[in-house]
């Protein structure tokens, strides 16, 4: 290589180094959402975080009975549980609710039983009929609660700090002073155990 050459290489090198990083290509900074596990905080898990003193009280939406299958079957909300209750929020045509029940009802025992953890079911099914003939199929479906109106869903949901129109399933850790601590859209993985746990923890 001769002495110009040369110049013309090292003049090239050194531009590069003066140029800026360009940002992330369109596809990785319009791509949607994804259900990676956001992180190790109990923080960055939750949707929605509230510490004690911020924290809301729950409010329940009007709920009806799942074992009538005409309207009007109202039900009362769960009484308030000694420690922390879980609500999951599902419905039986969404597939990751279906896959996660079973996790959850194991990780209830595993976190202390019902003495310790209470596990509420809330469906978002137009009618106690779909349930009805879900748990046909699916004997081991938990007893569920159910929105008696799903006009209510997103009222709901915006009471709970979620706007728009977020997946289900729904996860609404409750503490012993019926406070909102932590809400998450979408669903709980195995990796999710330590940070559930934690989020538990006296």
């Amino acid at each position: 290589m001769d002495r110009l050459s040369a110049l013309i290489v090292l003049a090239a090198l050194g531009a590069c180094d003066d140029t800026k990083p360009a940002g992330d290509p369109p596809s990785r900074v319009n791509a949607a959402k994804t259900t990676q596990t956001k992180g190790a905080t109990v923080e960055s898990f939750c949707d929605v975080y509230a510490t004690p003193d911020k924290a809301p009280k729950l409010v329940w939406p009007v709920l009806a009975a799942t074992g009538v299958a005409v309207p009007g079957g109202a039900e009362a909300p769960p009484a308030p549980a000694a420690g922390w209750r879980w609500i999951n929020i599902w419905a039986t045509w969404c597939k990751p609710c279906v896959e996660e029940m079973p996790r959850l009802v194991k990780w209830q025992a595993k976190l202390g039983g019902p003495a310790k953890l209470d596990l509420a079911f809330v469906s978002v099914d137009e009618s106690a009929d779909a349930i009805a003939t879900f748990k046909k199929s699916h004997p081991d479906t938990p007893t569920t609660l159910r929105l008696a109106d799903s006009k209510t869903q997103e009222t709901w949901f915006t009471q709970l700090g979620l706007a728009g129109a977020p997946p289900i399933p729904i996860h609404v850790f409750v503490d012993a002073q019926q406070r909102v601590r932590c809400v998450r859209a979408g669903g709980v993985r195995d990796q999710d155990y330590a940070i559930i746990e934690k989020l538990l923890a006296p």
